[in-house]
């Protein structure tokens, strides 16, 4: 037998961590067309009914530097499955909660300890199973999953609610994210029988010195800050989409942004691969920061049908780079396996910060619509300017 061999049971591991994210993210967003019908119901203002968004990402800041700890010394596959018992746990419950902001609250901190595991646990998983130099494409298409949820979440939780009721609506995305739990716990495995490639052994390190070594790389210092851009953003342009295009319409759009998002995040490490991580980052960056700008122009003149199709192509543009960043940083000078739980949790606690911050800070000022398009325009203007700080091909 020899030392190191592909298996085609990576792909079934590719699979199982894809419908994880995609139960977490289908639960989560269908929260973001209901956020109005909770102001209005629990008599609250915008920027609270964000926190039921964005306290998730909120928790990831504090349980991402553990999980990644816990994956560096135990594996990745027990960090997911702690993350998915937390995401049963809090959204499982979610449909008997909706009597007050306070206990719909407390679903949305439950499933959020959850949140950080599985993420921190994504790249490390599947760097276990492929070759390292093409786990792009693996962390792409699982990554994809979690926006696919997005969108599937925003663009049905509407006519759901309208057919079978608000509780029952969310008791089916809490029958998914069961089903997504006892797939992982019982079918995902740590490792294949022999390594992907060849692998020199490396000595387990602490934290500190994993985490200098880690930062050895000056590109160490901005991918988490390009993930604190691209998942604040992600979240607030979701947000103010439905809040400029009320209802069934702002599902259709928003839905049509967070499908779009799931397409960026699985086509861009294919793209990067023939033409460069930097090059192709700094493209959708770039055409992001249009798109949105289309999506103002065409609001202003009140047209109807392309905002779904702008909404497409700026959710591809936007999301195509987060996936890209989470390989580079696992893959950067100073990260192997001693480490790369803690590389992992380093990138997805500054994104989760920009999922905590930039939707309330936004929410604030939703009602002035030039304001808040201008914002995040600023934002994506800024993320394209990482890019070109990045010293990669």
């Amino acid at each position: 037998m020899s030392e190191h061999r592909l298996y085609r049971y990576r792909w079934v591991m590719v699979f199982l961590f894809w419908f994880l994210m995609f139960a977490y993210g289908s639960n989560w967003f269908a929260l973001s067309p209901m956020l109005t019908t909770f102001e209005k119901s629990f008599n609250i203002p915008a920027w609270q009914s964000h926190l039921l968004l964005s306290i998730i990402g909120l928790f990831v800041i504090f349980f991402a530097w553990p999980a990644g700890r816990l994956i560096d010394r135990r594996g990745a596959k027990l960090s997911a499955s702690i993350g998915a018992l937390f995401m049963i746990l809090g959204f499982g419950l979610r449909p008997w909660l909706l009597d007050s902001f306070q206990t719909l609250f407390l679903s949305s901190v439950i499933a959020g300890i959850g949140l950080a595991w599985i993420l921190v646990a994504l790249a490390p998983q599947m760097m276990k199973w492929f070759p390292r130099g093409s786990a792009s494409l693996p962390v792409g298409i699982a990554s994809s999953g979690l926006f696919i949820g997005f969108g599937s979440g925003a663009l049905s939780m509407p006519f759901l609610v309208e057919m079978i009721s608000m509780r029952n609506a969310f008791l089916v995305f809490s029958i998914i994210a069961f089903i997504s739990f006892l797939l992982w716990v019982g079918l995902a495995r740590e490792n294949p029988p022999t390594p992907p490639e060849e692998r020199k052994d490396v000595k387990r390190v602490d934290f500190f010195e994993g985490l200098k070594e880690i930062l050895s790389s000056s590109n160490a210092y901005i991918y988490p800050f390009i993930g604190f851009l691209i998942v604040g953003t992600t979240l607030s342009s979701s947000a103010f989409i439905h809040f400029i295009y009320p209802g069934e319409e702002g599902g259709i759009i928003g839905g049509s942004f967070l499908y779009g998002c799931a397409v960026g995040a699985f086509l861009a490490p294919f793209a990067a691969r023939k033409y460069g991580l930097k090059k192709i980052s700094l493209l959708v960056a770039i055409l992001s920061l249009v798109f949105w700008i289309g999506i103002y122009l065409v609001y202003i003149h009140n047209l109807w049908l392309l905002p779904i199709i702008l909404a497409f192509f700026f959710g591809f543009a936007l999301q195509a780079s987060w996936p890209i960043a989470l390989y580079c940083q696992e893959t950067e000078k100073g990260v192997n396996e001693a480490n790369e739980g803690v590389a992992s949790g380093l990138y997805i606690s500054l994104s989760n910060i920009g999922a905590a911050i930039l939707p309330v800070a936004f929410g604030y000022i939703e009602k002035d619509v030039p304001l808040c398009f201008s914002g995040i325009s600023a934002c994506i203007f800024i993320l394209a300017l990482l890019w070109t700080l990045v010293k990669r091909s």
